[in-house]
């Protein structure tokens, strides 16, 4: 088993110290923050794969009466990359230019101007791991691939639960394939 680490987003919470209460009773690895207008939990959950423990902390969470609305993506700066594989900027930026390396780096998530540029954790290792550039924490990415594809889940659920009836089971074909 390994342990793996990540943010889920939840709705509004009213007391928060029962709210973590509750959640407490449940797990102990989440630690909850938030407000009337939504929150966050975090969780250092061991389990035998990403998707397995962010699951079981969605149904930790929802059983505690909090209602999970995502999953956060971790989104990183090309400073961030070079830290989390043990390589230099100047390496990093290389296969952003896709001077070095076999190219087609993704593309940012988020662009501020032309010096700011977020991209996704999820991506970024997926694409290290197949050019099979710098040393990556296979738990982090493993992580990092699994948020991204629960929350999608998380976020068809609320279109599913809010679609009329009619175009909710058009929808359910679509994600039942």
């Amino acid at each position: 088993m390994s342990t793996y680490w990540f943010e889920l987003e939840v709705g509004p919470v009213g007391d928060l110290d029962e709210a973590a209460e509750q959640l407490y009773s449940l797990c102990g690895d989440g630690q909850l923050a938030g407000d009337e207008h939504g929150g966050t939990v975090v969780f250092s959950r061991e389990a035998l794969n990403a998707v397995t423990a962010i699951l079981s902390a969605i149904d930790d969470c929802e059983g505690s009466g909090l209602t999970v609305t995502g999953v956060m993506e971790d989104m990183v700066t090309a400073e961030d990359i070079a830290e989390k594989t043990s390589r230099s900027g100047q390496a990093v930026g290389h296969w952003i230019t896709g001077e070095r390396g076999p190219g087609d780096f993704p593309a940012p998530i988020i662009r501020r101007g032309s010096r700011v540029k977020l991209y996704s954790w999820a991506e970024v290792s997926f694409w290290l791991s197949i050019a099979g550039l710098g040393r990556i924490d296979s738990a982090a990415a493993e992580t990092a691939g699994g948020a991204v594809e629960v929350d999608a889940l998380l976020r068809a659920r609320k279109v599913l639960r809010d679609a009329p009836t009619a175009q909710r089971k058009a929808m359910v074909k679509l994600v039942d394939a």
